[in-house]
């Protein structure tokens, strides 16, 4: 709830946080943020997203144990992750906004960083990941800034292909000026919302100073490497791929646009390769439509020049999808022999 302490302050940063069924993870999240030396200069914002589990009561603990000054908890009935980042944008008062989802968590180092970052006026900051298991254990680093791109610059088409080029269309790995942003800018119930955002926002931006060490840590939940793919997330990635295109207008930025769908193109094709059984061929036919969608929208721009390929995509999905299948076929085989040795260990003596 919104308290006088909450309405009084003037922070610089909203941290918006969208929340389902995260009870085991949400308090790590917020309190990353708590325990800041600079948490008076940021505001929380908490969408609990319909949640079924202790969500919401675990966060108001700590809502009341910060005496409502930095948090504002808000529950709304489901309605997907873009959904609730739309209600926390809603609610912003502040120059910048980042986000941060609720079963990950800021590292020490990110308000110290971050907030001095913000006095230098820049339009984004740009930071790397640490990936962490469900103990808060690091697993590896995630580069979203390479070493080379340390430090602050204006952007500029260099600036902007190298995101096309790299594509890590992660909200959480920035923050951002607050007028960068639409209103209610994230697709409702659309996959890959952030691949839908993002580039828009890149452009707009004026400048970025990219931090090239780890200041949030994304967290790899048990189970989710065996996460399935639906064949509608590969419908919206046309949609997504689509939209790009039609920004295609012959202007200075269609090589970019261009980037971006083969980028897109790209995850579709890797979804596609692990969609179930009795949807793969309607896979296969979005992304036979997206080659040809890719190719009307770039027939006019050619005019001589090579605008650049989709290549032989049917045979590499193939290919990825035998190697996936392969690979689930051994962590089955590798389930069962851990079932089995569970099932036939002593029975510890009382």
């Amino acid at each position: 709830m919104t308290t006088q302490a909450y309405r009084n302050r003037s922070p610089l940063l909203t941290i918006i946080i969208a929340a389902y069924n995260v009870e085991i993870y949400i308090d790590d999240a917020l309190n990353s943020l708590l325990s800041h030396p600079f948490i008076d200069a940021v505001d929380i914002i908490v969408i609990d997203d319909g949640s079924q589990d202790r969500t919401y009561a675990v966060a108001q603990a700590v809502v009341e144990a910060d005496s409502g000054e930095h948090i504002l908890l808000i529950h709304q009935s489901n309605g997907g992750l873009s959904d609730a980042r739309n209600k926390g944008c809603a609610h912003v008062r502040t120059p910048y906004v980042g986000f941060l989802d609720g079963d990950d968590m800021f590292l020490p180092e990110f308000l110290s960083v971050v907030i001095p970052l913000l006095a230098g006026n820049w339009d984004m900051i740009e930071y790397n990941a640490t990936i962490i298991n469900d103990r808060n254990e690091p697993l590896l680093d995630l580069e979203v800034v390479p070493p080379v791109l340390a430090g602050g610059r204006d952007t500029d088409r260099k600036t902007v292909m190298q995101f096309a080029t790299r594509f890590h269309c992660f909200m959480w790995a920035r923050v951002y000026r607050t007028t960068l942003f639409d209103r209610n800018p994230f697709p409702i119930a659309r996959h890959y919302e952030d691949a839908a955002v993002l580039p828009s926002v890149y452009l707009r931006a004026r400048s970025v100073y990219y931090v090239t060490k780890p200041l949030i840590c994304y967290r790899r939940r048990f189970g989710s490497i065996t996460q399935t793919h639906l064949l509608q997330q590969v419908h919206d990635l046309h949609v997504t791929g689509l939209e790009a295109l039609a920004r295609c207008n012959g202007g200075e930025h269609d090589e970019f646009w261009h980037t971006v769908y083969r980028k897109v193109f790209r995850r579709a094709c890797h979804v596609s390769a692990r969609v179930d059984r009795a949807v793969f061929r309607d896979a296969l036919n979005v992304l036979g439509q997206m080659a040809i969608d890719y190719q009307v929208a770039t027939r006019a721009a050619r005019r001589g020049r090579e605008v650049g390929s989709l290549g032989r995509f049917i045979s590499a999905v193939r290919a990825d999808r035998c190697v996936f299948l392969v690979k689930e076929l051994g962590k089955k085989v590798l389930r069962r022999e851990l079932y089995r040795s569970q099932q036939e260990r002593p029975a510890v003596r009382q």
